[in-house]
């Protein structure tokens, strides 16, 4: 399985598997997971860790684990690979963090230095190009942001745009509404990155626009508000008050409670 968009990466966070019962050779729970270890490495050197979890004398997981070898040999050079058997308790804290104990067994998931999942690959991988899967700093940390539960709002500005001091102050304010209770996160995005390309199109911003720009997405990856450098706090929160009315508060939305703005 390979989504698309925001909303499939940001999905990913949700993709999770069935852990099995420890072996009696695991290592205790209490140790830091050799898996874990491989993801902090490859954070601290800007690079993706690219992790398989796996069942023991499973012929899916056998599978996987060759296919993600042959993944290795090409991309080496940006990314540490890593396998980690579910049945291992010493895995269990790892497997929590990602929401990987409901998934299917197989899964590989691809992780950016932010820790953020751009790519879950359950049962098998069927790609042998995972070159989407490696996002832009500023996408990486939008997926962060939603896949923490939150909304991002990506302000979108340069030294060339106007009104950026403003549009920040405005957006950084939704997170003192009583609605929204610090649920915002912001995320700056300068819209002349060309790199950037790919995530100002999926926001649907305009990259030639000489005004800052906010757009608000919602968990999974819902785009729920566009407003230009104009925008007040209290425009910005009645256009999501709108947009969220009629919608189903539950897990995954915005609010320390998990509720949408009322």
């Amino acid at each position: 399985m390979r989504m698309n968009g925001i909303a499939g990466l940001a999905a990913t966070a949700a993709v999770v598997i069935v852990t099995a019962l420890a072996s009696p050779q695991a290592y205790a729970a209490s140790k830091t997971s050799p898996a874990e270890t491989v993801i902090r490495a490859a954070a601290r050197q800007n690079r993706y860790a690219i992790v398989t979890f796996y069942k023991k004398n499973d012929a899916a997981s056998t599978k996987m684990l060759a296919e993600a070898k042959k993944l290795q040999a090409k991309y080496s050079s940006r990314s540490n690979f890593v396998s980690a058997d579910v049945g291992n308790a010493v895995h269990q804290e790892l497997i929590s963090r990602y929401g990987v104990d409901r998934a299917p067994i197989p899964l590989t998931l691809v992780i950016a230095p932010n820790g953020a999942v751009t790519a879950g690959y359950p049962n098998e991988i069927k790609k042998t190009d995972l070159s989407d899967a490696f996002v832009s700093s500023g996408m990486a940390n939008v997926l962060k942001v939603l896949q923490s539960g939150k909304l991002a709002a990506v302000c979108l500005q340069s030294p060339k745009t106007k009104l950026n001091k403003e549009s920040l102050a405005a957006a950084e304010g939704l997170n003192t509404q009583a609605q929204l209770r610090g649920a915002v996160e912001v995320v700056k995005i300068d819209p002349s990155d060309r790199s950037e390309a790919k995530l100002i199109q999926t926001c649907k911003a305009d990259a030639g626009s000489d005004s800052a720009q906010i757009v608000i997405i919602a968990p999974p990856g819902r785009i729920v508000g566009t407003f230009d450098g104009t925008a007040t706090t209290d425009s910005m929160m009645a256009a999501l008050t709108k947009a969220f009315s009629g919608s189903t508060c539950g897990s995954g939305s915005s609010g320390a409670g998990g509720c949408c703005p009322k």
